[in-house]
């Protein structure tokens, strides 16, 4: 409940809580000086409010705030550890030489998607790399566009349906990484890759083509994973 507003009675220059101010402001009010006999019980009922009513601190703060320092670091590791994926992603894509201009966007949404979709950063980068080198404007012969080459017969209305611009870096990534993980999950990692790439079963043209597709995605993650240092491999790992 909040306290009542109160003036003081003989100065009439204060207009505050009854809280610590007040009562101090009251106590040393001049009128209220002239009355020494009154002094001794004010100061007596000074002590009662102060112990009654502590200073707030840190130790002392409800349930929300007392948590909030660790919530703080909480996000603040979290932010750290998005850097640090961003960055590593920077340097896998530099050693295959995607082209500088379109570098940092793509490794913000590669790292982005594989967190949003609970899949490996460099294996979305090695299926993009091997898609299109890093070109948003690629267009293939078998109808497929963008970064992640998708295929518009395919999944061209779904693409338009939901907004998606698939010459749009952001989006492009986005897509194709939300097609790999629905394929991971249903038949797991190397048979997604071959689905991804459009195998079709018992059809051995299909099935050579994936396997030759799989096995150059497959290439270029297990080298990296090699290539780079411990810590990149890691945070790049991490959905």
């Amino acid at each position: 409940m909040q306290p009542s507003i109160a003036f003081c009675s003989r100065c009439r220059g204060m207009e505050v809580a009854w809280n610590k101010r007040y009562i101090v402001h009251w106590l040393l009010c001049k009128q209220g000086l002239r009355n020494a006999a009154r002094l001794a019980g004010l100061a007596f009922i000074t002590v009662a409010l102060l112990l009654a009513f502590p200073t707030p601190n840190a130790s002392g703060l409800s349930g929300g705030n007392a948590l909030q320092p660790i919530q703080e670091a909480g996000l603040q590791g979290s932010v750290a550890l998005v850097s640090t994926a961003v960055r590593s992603m920077d340097t896998f894509l530099k050693l295959h030489q995607v082209r500088e201009a379109n570098r940092s966007r793509l490794a913000q949404s590669i790292v982005a998607s594989a967190r949003k979709y609970n899949l490996n950063a460099m294996l979305i980068a090695s299926i993009m790399i091997v898609e299109s080198r890093g070109n948003p404007f690629a267009i293939s012969g078998k109808d497929s566009i963008g970064l992640m080459q998708i295929h518009l017969p395919t999944w061209g209305q779904a693409a338009e349906r939901e907004n998606y611009n698939l010459l749009k870096i952001e989006d492009n990534v986005d897509f194709g990484a939300r097609i790999l993980h629905n394929y991971v999950r249903q038949f797991g990692l190397w048979e997604g890759v071959k689905r991804y790439n459009g195998y079709f079963a018992n059809n051995p043209v299909s099935e050579q083509s994936a396997e030759e597709y799989a096995a150059k995605v497959r290439r270029i993650f297990e080298l990296q994973q090699a290539a780079i240092s411990g810590d990149l491999a890691s945070s790049l790992s991490q959905p």
